[in-house]
């Protein structure tokens, strides 16, 4: 599943990784996970320390940040920075 997450979301066009990183919920997670791998002595990756849960839940997202038009999830983006 961790690579699967990883192919999609680097494979994307960066507008798409701009979208996906930018999410909410992907960004939260993001800071979480560091931790989690911090407090292992940055042992692995930090996606080594998602649960099962969060692995689909990021699945998902990527799935369908990845699917996006390149203008739409600039767009989403620009949307979450605060500009248009």
């Amino acid at each position: 599943m961790k690579s699967r997450i990883l192919s999609l979301v680097e494979g994307a066009p960066q507008a798409n990784q701009a979208a996906f990183y930018s999410d909410p919920y992907v960004s939260a997670l993001v800071e979480e996970l560091h931790r989690r791998w911090s407090r292992a002595g940055h042992r692995g990756e930090p996606i080594d320390f998602a649960t099962r849960e969060e692995l689909m839940r990021l699945y998902e997202l990527a799935e369908y940040y990845a699917s996006l038009p390149e203008w739409k999830a600039y767009r989403i983006f620009m949307e979450r920075r605060g500009g248009r």
